[in-house]
């Protein structure tokens, strides 16, 4: 990965949270607040990160209410656990994570038969790098059967220098991994076939795929 280009990626998620907490009896009248007690990013495979949090809701019994005096000291509040997975791009290296942000929201509140409910958001934002990569697959016409050790070769848009070269597996696919964001000429080269070009455009990821026929 040192050698790979990498550019800066944002990822956002919503993630819904529900709560619930039993009130003394004659509470008419709460706050509900909502603070994150803790984040903790997992990355898994393809580039999925789950997303584990603790969320803390408190009731605070407002003035005026029949039941105040007697509450005033009394501690309303619960642990909400919540997990979300958000989708990454081409990321299977934990430190390309930059920065997570996170901000929580209390949307709707009902009380209702000495309880109130609360739900409301977590709105997650990632920073992360993600490297610039071309791939694709060269098959054989007409029924895209691989093709192996074809030859591709990454071109200057402009004056046609070769910039990258790879071969394609046993499976037909070929990977490069060490661009810049850019447009390319992707050319196909194979032994007893003939050969063919197309453009790439690499923002982070594209897919070139060529169907190759004999000579």
């Amino acid at each position: 990965m040192d050698n790979e280009s990498v550019v800066r990626q944002v990822a956002s998620k919503e993630i819904n949270w529900y709560g619930s907490i039993g009130l003394p009896p004659l509470t008419e009248r709460v706050n509900v607040l909502a603070r994150v007690e803790k984040v903790v990013p997992i990355l898994l495979d393809n580039s999925v990160l789950r997303i584990d949090a603790l969320v803390k809701m408190f009731a605070v019994i407002l003035e005026n209410s029949a039941f105040e005096a007697a509450s005033a000291n009394k501690k309303l509040d619960k642990d909400i656990e919540t997990s979300s997975f958000i989708q990454l791009r081409n990321v299977n290296d934990f430190n390309k994570i930059v920065s997570l942000h996170h901000e929580i929201t209390v949307d709707k509140v009902s009380v209702r038969m000495e309880r109130v409910s609360a739900v409301g958001t977590l709105s997650i934002r990632v920073t992360y790098l993600g490297y610039v990569m071309l791939e694709g697959m060269v098959g054989e016409f007409p029924k895209n059967e691989p093709v192996r050790d074809a030859l591709i070769n990454v071109k200057d848009i402009n004056d046609g220098r070769i910039l990258q070269t790879a071969t394609t597996g046993s499976d037909g696919k070929y990977y490069v991994k060490d661009l810049k964001p850019g447009t390319y000429r992707v050319a196909v080269e194979a032994e007893g076939f003939e050969g063919d070009e197309k453009v790439a455009l690499v923002m982070l990821r594209d897919q070139v795929n060529f169907v190759l026929y004999r000579l």
